[in-house]
Parts: structure tokens; sequence; C-alpha cells
């Protein structure tokens, strides 16, 4: 069993316990630690957890721990994974993994000169559909050849913000961000895992008269131009209340379209006839927060590489770093010409 120290005990962090304990195997939570103590206390009691540390450097010290799960303020996730690395224990850190490339590069070379596995809970890549796109893509069954798409995400309206422990969340001067990197990584990984990689990324930023906030983004939209040649229209807001069908993607291709969203899609295929055909995606027998702690696990017992390995989460990461060059330039964004081999 893999023998995790929890490091951030808040929403993120209790997933993860959550999560481990659902899996049931391979994976056990160790201790946890918060360096809000009376929290901690109230959190460990709930979750049933004996050991607790209020120093991030006492559970990395620990011999009994074999690996870290990094919940804490994304700027503070590359010093504690490089501390961890350190301390030659293995890593799985909260999306967005970094707060920039350069970031992320310096997180994945400790790892490999540490000899530990650097993993990143991105759980979107995971859920069901995800995995239901991804085959149709591959296969092409219904729709054919992908020829154009578009993706629409949005996960709150205005006022954008969160309360209590999670207000750093969207507080730039506590590590928080807008929602092209606090909720856009999920998409961009989302993607990538459906569609592969992105070669190009041209994003304009946009701000309705309403939005009062000016230190975070209202909405990024604009085109993701993928390795394959086909384009993505992508929109990411967080001035938009998007419900039902309204969220999710739209996928054109040359035999059949589909139309995807969290609870099924519609196909509408020459196969077909006029009415779409109403599909669900398959069950999953785990979460996909269990899915991404099974798939750490195996990644540093077996060196089986799951779909959010450092490397690859990194290349998310360059599509937003991208996207936020791109709106303040106007331009579009090579990302191999921009960051080089990712």
């Amino acid at each position: 069993m893999l023998r995790i120290a929890v490091i951030g005990v808040g929403w993120a962090g209790t997933r993860h316990v959550e999560a481990i304990r659902e899996l049931g195997r391979k994976v056990v939570v160790d201790c946890l630690v918060d360096n809000d103590a009376d929290h901690l206390r109230t959190k460990a009691y709930e979750l049933g957890v004996g050991k607790t540390y209020t120093d991030i450097d006492d559970a990395l010290a620990d011999p009994e721990v074999d690996a870290v799960s990094i919940c804490l303020p994304h700027a503070l996730h590359c010093q504690v994974t490089m501390a961890t690395a350190d301390a030659a224990k293995h890593i799985i850190v909260e999306k967005p993994m970094a707060m920039t490339v350069e970031e992320a590069t310096r997180m994945i070379e400790a790892a490999d000169a540490a000899g530990v596995k650097l993993y990143v809970a991105e759980n979107a890549s995971y859920s069901p559909m995800a995995q239901f796109l991804r085959g149709i893509v591959q296969s092409r069954e219904y729709i054919g050849e992908v020829v154009s798409a578009s993706v629409t995400s949005g996960f709150r309206g205005v006022p954008y913000g969160y309360a209590g422990r999670r207000a750093w969340l969207s507080t730039p001067e506590m590590g928080g961000t807008g929602t092209w990197i606090l909720h856009g990584i999920h998409q961009m990984a989302r993607l990538r895992y459906v569609f592969g990689e992105v070669e190009t990324v041209y994003i304009r930023e946009y701000r309705t008269r309403s939005f009062t906030r000016s230190d975070v983004e209202g909405t990024m939209s604009g085109l993701l131009t993928m390795k394959r040649g086909f384009q993505v229209a992508v929109l990411q807001t967080c001035e938009v209340r998007l419900k039902g069908t309204l969220r999710g993607y739209v996928i054109y291709g040359d035999r059949g379209s589909i139309r995807a969203f969290q609870e099924g899609c519609q196909v509408f295929s020459e196969e077909l006839d006029e009415d779409p055909l109403q599909l669900s995606y398959p069950e999953a027998a785990l979460s996909e927060y269990a899915q991404e702690m099974e798939a750490f696990a195996d990644y540093v017992v077996d060196g089986v590489e799951g779909s959010t390995t450092g490397r690859s989460e990194r290349r998310s990461l360059a599509i937003v770093q991208a996207g936020y060059e791109s709106a303040q330039t106007g331009q579009p964004v090579h990302l191999k010409t921009r960051f080089g081999e990712l």
C-alpha cells in the first residue's frame, strides 16, 4: 500500500481522502497536514485520521510516508513539490500543477533528479464524458473523422468569488486566479485527452459592463488549432450561467456530429434517422477522483503512465499560459515556438 500524506485539508484535500477511501486498494492515507491547527483537528476527527502535522517538513521527514498529495494554494505547488522531491517522496499535486510552464518544468526536473514520480490530480480526464468522447474520436464511430469542434464551459455567474477558506481561489494576492486557469485548466486537460495535442492558441478576453472585477478575466474565447489540423472553438466564462446542454462539446465529423454534455449526448449521423440518437455514458465502477488516485499508484508502483502525468499536464498549462499571452498581444501563440518541446 502506498502511504500518502495529504497536505492541505480544504475541499480538495478532503476529496483526496474520500477518493482514497473509495478506491480501497493500493493507497492509504497515512496522515493529514495543515497549518491551521484547529481546522486540522476538526478534519482529522471528521475523516477518522489519527496522525496529523501542522508543519510540512515534519511530514516529509516521516519515514512512514511514501508520497504526498499537495492540495495547497496554486502559488505554493512548485515550492512544496521541490521540497517533496528533495525528501524522496512521490508526488500527486492538484491542478493547475503550477502557475507557469517554467515552474512546471522545474518540478518535473526535480522529480526526475530525485527518482520519484510526479502526477497531477486532474479529474476531468477521467470523467465518463471524456472517456466516451475519446473513444468516439479514435474509433470514428457515428461521426467519422473530426472536421471541427467547440467546447463551452462556465462554472458560476457574477460576482466571481468563493467564500470562507476557499476565498483564496479567486483572490490573486492570495495565489488565486481567474476562470481561465482555475477552471479552464480542466477543459484543456480534457480537450487534449479527447482530441490530442494543440499546436496553436488564439484567445481573446472580454468583460461585460456588469462584471465588476478588474483583477481577473470574465470571459476567454478563441480558437485552438490541433496538431491534426482541425480547429476547436473554446469559450471559458464566469459571466454566464451555463446549465444543462449549454455547457459541453459539439463535435462535427464528416459522417455525423455529436453534442455532449455531462449527463449524456445526442448523435446526429448519416446512419440514423432524422431524430438524434440519445446516448448515456457507460457507468464507471469508480469516481473520477478515485480513478486518478489509482492511476497515481500504478504510476509509482508499476511505472504505468496514466493520462495526467506531470509532463502531460505541463502541456495543458502551456495552453492556458499561451491563452493569457495571446489575449495580451492579440496574436496567436505557437506552442512549440513559445515553449520548445513539451
